[in-house]
Formats: structure tokens, C-alpha cells, sequence
């Protein structure tokens, strides 16, 4: 009785139970940390497949799942290898965006080995990380967008100009005191919304609405999403004589050296035309072209009408791509203006981008713009009437987009 009544060694015993206890929570913990840290390394994954993806909707929609196997491999998730399985969608294939046009889906999932937890006969654990990414319209569709930040005049609308830009936004991204000015009582300026990142002078009431001076700084959104277009300089000829211009192959590229007039009522083939001198629109034809990229190249590329300018245009940019929705584009490091004052009529659809050259408009003509006008500087003066609709919000595969995550 006396030996069952000792109670000495209770305490080591309850203490190697205890210790059991801990050491099994312990490596619980430690295996469930590196779980965690492999969930996050599989979200990066998943979050660049998806954006990847979403990017390339506006390029070729065909290749969205080919990017985000790209992008997964770049963050050290390859389909395929060390068991990995990389899933993407286009449209997304789960969730509520399911079988939406501008959603691209992602899933990685990665077999995680287990530590402790082998003691209760888990080898390993599969680890997935789900995203979904969304192409879509930019907040606030912007119809003009001037980027020059310091200097005055940065929009200048002069005399009796008519410019009608009716539910979307024109920018003026100066901050200089006098970046946008009114000359003249006689013209209108009728917009969804002006803002400018400096001072608004002149004429204050042409404008409906009023400028909203003081608004913060733009940034240029086409920078990272454009590069020049590949040609060889010295292969560059002149234009055929006929009335058909364009590249040998749908699409392809064509360079043509030497300065251009337009006599002639000439089709434009669907592609990227480089023009390394001017083209003039002083003549008495007109280009008419669809899937068509006009590009300007440093040092000499220039589109000219002159002051006296009578070429009809009638141009709509392509809608896939590398220069999907680019219509007219002068390289960054060109400053030559790009001028259309004076050509009776211009039906033009597409994005016109300039960032380092100022787009000229004026003259009695009438300008039709589905577009997107991002340059460095704006002139409108005269008795020009130009009509502007918003491009982005027109076509579902405008560049112009955001790219969010959204699952």
C-alpha cells in the first residue's frame, strides 16, 4: 500500500507528456509556416500570370495563356516542372467573372513537402494560388492629353475654333501659369471635363466647363506600352507611282524615304508605314486606309499640311498587334510638329500620339476624331470645326486600359 501511495517520478512523466505535446504543436507550426511561405511565393505566381495575361488580351487574345506560362516560369513556377501545375484561362473559367471577355484567370499549385507532420503519414501537401486579372477602360476617358509640364501654351485655342469633345476629358498637363489659354471670344471648347495642372488664362468662358486649374500631374500612359517599329534605314524607297501603297505582307512594314506629296487618291494597305521625311497633305488627293500605323522617326519624319493642305484622310489605326490602336505615332525623339491645318477633311480613328511634338488643327476644315490625342503640345486656331469622340471608349481593345487585379 505504502509503494502505491509514492508519487515520486509523476512529475518527469507529466512533463514528457507535455513536452510530446509541445514539440507536436511546434513542428505543426513549422510546417504550417512553410506552407504559408510557399502560398505567398505561389500568389506572386499566379498574380503575374494573371496581369501577364490580361496585358496581352490587347496584343494577340490568342497568346493570353501562352503569357501566363511565361510569366509563372519568370517567378519560378513552370508548368510541369517539380510537380507544378500551371492552369490559366481565358476568359476566367471560375469565380464571378466567369466567361468574361477582359478577365484572365491563373492557378499555380506546387505539391509541398511536410516535415513533422510525416509523423501522422503526410508527406506532403498541395499548395495553390488562384488570380484573376481585368483589362479594362481607364477611369476618366481622356480625349486630348498634352504632356509638356513647364511650358506656357501648352493648349492654345485661338480665334473662332469650334472643338466639340462631348463626355470625355481634355488635360493639359503643364504647370505653368498661362499652360492653357483662350485667344479670342469667338471659339468653343465643349468637354466632359478640362483640367489643367497649372493656371488657365484668356477668354476663360470659350470653355463648357470652365478649366479646373491646379489638378494634379498626369504621367504619360503610352510610354512603357510602345516602342519604335523595326526597319532598316537603308532599304527605305520611295512610294509606288499607282494609287495602292503598302507593305509586301498583311500587316507587315514598309519604310519610304524622301519627302512625299499626296496627289493622288491613294489606298493604304494594313500596316506600319515609316516615313523618314515629310509627307505632305498640300495636294489634291487623299489616303484612305484601315489597320493602318503611321510612324515618324527622328530626325526628319513630319506630316504636313502646310496652311494650305487639301489631302482628304480617312484612316482607321489597327485593332491588334504591337501598334494595336496606334494610328499616328512620332518617335519621342522627334520634335517636329505634326500639322493638319488646312486639309479640308480628316476622318481620322485611332490613337495620335506625339509625346515630344506639337499637334497643329486650324484652317476651314472639319476633323472627325474617334480618337485619343496624346501629344506634347496643342494649336487649334481659325475656323476649324473638330468633332471629337472618345477612342478607348469605342473599341473593347484600346492599350489605353488599367490592368487590375480583381479576385
Amino acid at each position: 500500500m505504502k509503494r502505491m501511495r509514492d508519487e515520486s517520478g509523476q512529475t518527469v512523466i507529466l512533463v514528457a507528456l507535455c513536452l510530446t505535446c509541445i514539440l507536436g504543436f511546434v513542428g505543426f507550426a513549422t510546417d504550417v509556416g512553410v506552407l504559408l511561405h510557399a502560398k505567398r511565393n505561389l500568389q506572386i505566381a499566379a498574380d503575374a500570370a494573371a496581369i501577364a495575361g490580361a496585358k496581352q488580351i490587347n496584343i494577340d487574345a490568342t497568346q493570353v495563356t501562352a503569357a501566363e506560362y511565361a510569366a509563372s516560369a519568370q517567378n519560378g513556377f513552370t508548368d510541369g516542372v517539380n510537380g507544378t501545375t500551371v492552369s490559366p484561362s481565358y476568359p476566367a473559367a471560375d469565380g464571378p467573372h466567369a466567361g468574361q471577355v477582359g478577365y484572365a484567370e491563373a492557378i499555380v499549385t506546387q505539391p509541398q513537402p511536410a516535415f513533422f507532420m510525416r509523423l501522422f503519414s503526410f508527406s506532403s501537401t498541395p499548395v495553390s494560388a488562384r488570380a484573376v486579372a481585368f483589362n479594362g477602360s481607364q477611369t476618366g476617358t481622356s480625349c486630348i492629353t498634352a504632356l509638356n509640364q513647364t511650358a506656357p501654351d501648352t493648349i492654345h485655342l485661338q480665334g473662332s475654333f469650334n472643338v466639340d469633345a462631348p463626355g470625355c476629358l481634355v488635360i493639359d498637363d503643364s504647370s505653368n501659369s498661362n499652360a492653357l489659354e483662350f485667344t479670342g471670344g469667338g471659339g468653343t471648347l465643349t468637354a466632359g471635363g478640362v483640367g489643367v495642372v497649372g493656371g488657365a488664362t484668356g477668354q476663360l468662358s470659350d470653355s463648357t466647363p470652365r478649366p479646373v486649374q491646379g489638378i494634379a500631374p498626369y504621367s504619360d500612359p503610352l510610354a512603357p506600352l510602345v516602342s519604335p517599329p523595326t526597319y532598316s534605314a537603308g532599304s527605305c524607297t520611295a512610294p509606288p507611282t499607282g494609287t495602292t501603297w503598302g507593305p509586301a505582307t498583311a500587316g507587315g512594314t514598309v519604310c519610304y524615304s524622301g519627302n512625299i506629296s499626296v496627289s493622288k487618291n491613294v489606298t493604304m494597305s494594313a500596316g506600319v508605314y515609316v516615313f523618314t521625311g515629310t509627307l505632305s497633305l498640300q495636294g489634291h488627293g487623299s489616303l484612305t486606309g484601315t489597320g493602318v500605323t503611321i510612324y515618324l522617326p527622328g530626325p526628319n519624319g513630319s506630316m504636313d499640311g502646310g496652311g494650305s493642305g487639301n489631302t482628304t484622310l480617312n484612316l482607321t489605326a489597327p485593332t491588334s498587334g504591337a501598334y494595336n490602336g496606334i494610328l499616328i505615332y512620332e518617335d519621342a525623339n522627334n520634335t517636329h510638329e505634326i500639322n493638319l491645318r488646312g486639309t479640308p477633311v480628316a476622318n481620322l480613328t485611332g490613337i495620335i500620339y506625339a509625346p515630344s511634338a506639337q499637334l497643329t488643327l486650324g484652317g476651314n476644315t472639319t476633323e472627325n476624331f474617334t480618337a485619343d490625342i496624346i501629344v506634347n503640345k496643342l494649336y487649334d486656331f481659325g475656323n476649324a470645326t473638330i468633332n471629337i469622340t472618345n477612342y478607348t471608349s469605342t473599341v473593347s481593345t484600346s492599350p489605353l486600359t488599367t490592368i487590375a487585379l480583381v479576385e
